[in-house]
C-alpha cells in the first residue's frame, strides 16, 4: 500500500467513527423525545385510558418487532439466494 493511501485510510476511519458517534447520539435523542412525548400524552389522557394505551402500544410493539425480525431474515435469505445465483 502506498503512503498516500494510508493517510486517507486513517482519515476515513476517523470520519466513519465520528459519523457513528453522531448516529448514536441522534438515536438516543430520538428515544428520549419519544419517551417524553409518550408519557406527556398518557398523562393528559387520564388514568382510565392510560392502561388501555399501554396495552395497545405493547401489543403493537410486539408485532412490529417480530414482523421486522422476520422481514430482516427474509431479506437475508433473498440476498443469499441472489448471491448464490450470481456466483454459479
Amino acid at each position: 500500500m502506498q503512503k498516500g493511501n494510508k493517510k486517507y485510510s486513517g482519515k476515513a476511519k476517523k470520519v466513519v467513527g465520528l459519523t457513528m458517534t453522531m448516529v448514536k447520539i441522534i438515536f438516543v435523542l430520538i428515544l428520549i423525545y419519544t419517551a417524553a412525548v409518550t408519557l406527556w400524552i398518557f398523562y393528559n389522557q387520564g388514568i382510565e385510558t392510560f392502561f388501555t394505551s399501554i396495552a395497545t402500544i405493547s401489543i403493537g410493539g410486539f408485532w412490529a418487532f417480530f414482523l421486522g425480525y422476520f422481514g430482516w431474515r427474509m431479506g437475508q435469505t433473498i440476498e443469499m439466494y441472489f448471491y448464490n445465483m450470481r456466483n454459479k
